[in-house]
């Protein structure tokens, strides 16, 4: 293995020199990562609470071919109870680099990998029963006393018209 791989600093920032890959003949890596580059990624309340990323830089003629793997944890609200989550993420990603572009910068790649992967909706367990959409108890821990209405919303029509 060639010695400058383990010399080499992976930069916080993610912004490779691309003279340095080619002249390193490739590079691989992992860091651990700032969740300050995640802060936008995800719809509030959610957010990653840690990340680490695995990098693999595989220099060709005219390209520079990138494969990574995102991975850490995140913290999802349940759309039924609204209680947040804990919830592991594991992404990978390919990506391909001219020779001639001076900076590979790799945390957008992670922040667009990372946003293609949040849940349109989540639930924090298969069968959450959610809140009492009268008072708000969650069905999960109690049960409570409303009375169901009927939901349907032609439910008030009914005896409006006489029937012929």
């Amino acid at each position: 293995m060639n010695e400058l791989y383990k010399e080499y600093d992976v930069p916080q920032d993610l912004q490779f020199k691309t003279a340095d890959i080619i002249r390193m003949g490739g590079l691989i890596c992992s860091a651990g990562l700032s969740t300050k580059y995640f802060a936008d990624v995800f719809s509030a309340p959610n957010k990653i609470t840690k990340a680490t990323v695995e990098l693999s830089f595989s220099v060709a003629d005219k390209e520079i071919l990138v494969r990574g793997r995102v991975f850490g944890t995140r913290e999802v609200q349940c759309a039924r109870c609204l209680k947040m989550s804990a919830q592991e993420f594991s992404e990978e990603f390919i990506e391909t680099y001219s020779t001639k572009t001076e900076i590979i910068d790799i945390i957008s790649l992670v922040q667009q990998t990372l946003a293609l992967t949040e849940e349109i909706r989540f639930l924090c367990k298969p069968d959450c029963k959610g809140l009492c959409p009268m008072c708000g108890q969650d069905l999960n821990t109690a049960q409570c006393g409303c009375k169901p209405e009927c939901l349907s919303p032609f439910a008030k029509l009914k005896g409006k018209f006489k029937e012929d």
